[in-house]
């Protein structure tokens, strides 16, 4: 008997793997993990030195492991006992409180001098695309925007690392060199307090500040060009120019998409409507698309991500409202971009936009100097004002 029930033990977990594996080979498989909001892994490059180094073994087992058949259900149930059994205050490397959702953060392996100095070359690359954009009559403008775990920073558990050392030296050194090489510098950190640090201009759910953030992002940004180069822009005034509108749609946000849609929340993501209307035409790489700047769902039920705001990230938009009485607008940064972008075009002849992750044609300076705009306003978050790589790589 016990010989059976060993033999028995062994045909049924044989049989569970063999049905896991083929499952696994011939069930349909998506690059892209909506849950996740990453692209799953692709098959290893085989050489002679990642098979000596075991490299190739690893790569196909994290394979292996990214599209194993029903792996979104497995993942939904371990992150459920995490939540309601364990009660662990980081899931899937994201912080759980009662009303937000944070990333885990560390501390970055840099040096105070290390930060002083970086903010220097950092503050040196943008004084001299300032000068580039004002050579030829143009005007510029850096504007620094809180990520989610800066504006939310006192939400984190004492005993859980909220980078605000890190994050106050960065912001401290930049602007004072920033200030030192005379460059239009925009800190909305401090905007956002003045009015009361509103928990709605940052998501509780997703990295990304909400439109009414954008929306006094690019407020200050105008008043900040008007004021340092004596321009006229105008801009939409709440109530009477502009109207803002919340969508029913449940907001996803991108915290491992609401910890894999088990976590409840009344987030909602507002789009604006502006009293006058504005036509306009507008290109994606340069490609006509319909002209909008929201990619509404086709339900109330259909769940909504950030991708709201210009559809997501595009590597070159174009927008004309062919009001040529208007000045020209490049705006450059990553995905902090996009809010601002869908309303933006209200104060311009012709707003591009421009994503360094995505667009290799060209540097942005090369950009600029082809097209030569008349405003170009950069929005980097505080996670990356440091970095020089990507929307910081300037030359």
């Amino acid at each position: 008997m016990k010989r059976i029930c060993e033999w028995a033990m062994a045909l049924l977990f044989s049989g569970v793997l063999l049905i896991l594996m083929a499952a696994t080979i011939l069930l349909p498989k998506s690059r892209y993990s909506y849950y996740e909001n990453r692209n799953l892994s692709a098959f290893p490059e085989i050489t002679a030195e990642s098979v000596l180094s075991g490299q190739v073994f690893d790569d196909l087992e994290t394979l292996f492991c990214d599209y194993a058949a029903w792996r979104t259900p497995a993942l939904k149930a371990v992150t459920w006992a995490d939540l309601n059994v364990f009660r662990r205050p980081v899931v899937n490397e994201t912080v759980v409180t009662d009303d937000v959702l944070l990333p885990q953060l560390y501390d970055p392996a840099m040096s105070d001098d290390d930060i002083r100095a970086q903010a220097k070359l950092v503050a040196e690359d943008n004084a001299a695309l300032q000068k580039q954009v004002e050579s030829y009559g143009g005007h510029y403008c850096y504007v620094a925007v809180p990520c989610q775990y800066v504006y939310y920073e006192d939400s984190y558990p004492a005993y859980l690392t909220n980078r605000s050392r890190y994050t106050d030296l960065e912001l401290s050194a930049l602007t004072e060199e920033m200030n030192a090489q005379g460059v239009c510098f925009l800190d909305m950190g401090p905007v956002f307090d003045s009015l009361g640090h509103p928990p709605e201009f940052s998501s509780r759910v997703d990295n990304h500040y909400g439109l009414l953030g954008a929306y006094e992002t690019y407020r200050a940004a105008v008043q900040k060009l008007n004021g340092d180069y004596g321009l006229a822009l105008s801009f939409p005034e709440e109530g009477t120019d502009v109207t803002f509108s919340a969508l029913p749609n449940p907001y996803m946000g991108s915290r491992t998409r609401k910890l894999l849609g088990l976590r409840g929340d009344d987030e909602k993501l507002l789009t604006a409507a502006f009293r006058e209307d504005i036509p306009f035409t507008r290109l994606d790489n340069w490609q006509e698309v319909a002209s909008a700047v929201y990619a509404l769902p086709a339900t109330e039920d259909e769940a909504l991500t950030y991708g709201l705001y210009m559809g997501g990230d595009i590597a070159e938009t174009c927008i004309r409202t062919d009001r040529s009485s208007l000045l020209t607008a490049l705006i450059f940064g990553d995905s902090f971009t996009n809010a601002v972008e869908s309303l933006a075009y209200y104060s311009f002849d012709e707003m591009r936009s421009v994503d360094l992750r995505h667009y290799k044609t060209q540097s942005i300076s090369d950009y600029i100097a082809a097209y030569q705009p008349d405003v170009v306003i950069c929005i980097r978050d505080y996670e990356a004002l440091l970095s020089r790589s990507d929307n910081g790589g300037l030359s």
